[in-house]
């Protein structure tokens, strides 16, 4: 098993998740829908995809920080 980073966002009357390991990105009409279909599309991806693919997008992927910024 492993974990993934997963943002979700609403966009209108839409969830957008994206798995920000892999950049694979799927949506739903609930938050719990769009994570479950993130956690399926990447799984497939996982079954699917080369060795050679997946390494290739962990070598691409950056990281998350949080910042502190001044509000106006």
């Amino acid at each position: 098993m492993e974990m993934i980073t997963v943002s979700v966002v609403q966009d209108d009357d839409v969830y957008i998740s994206h798995c920000l390991d892999y950049d694979i990105a799927s949506q739903g009409s609930t938050s719990r829908e769009a994570i479950d279909n993130i956690k399926e599309a990447v799984t497939l991806f996982l079954e699917l995809a080369s060795p050679k693919e997946i390494q290739s997008r962990l070598e691409r992927r950056g990281h998350i920080e949080q910042l502190k910024v001044e509000r106006a």
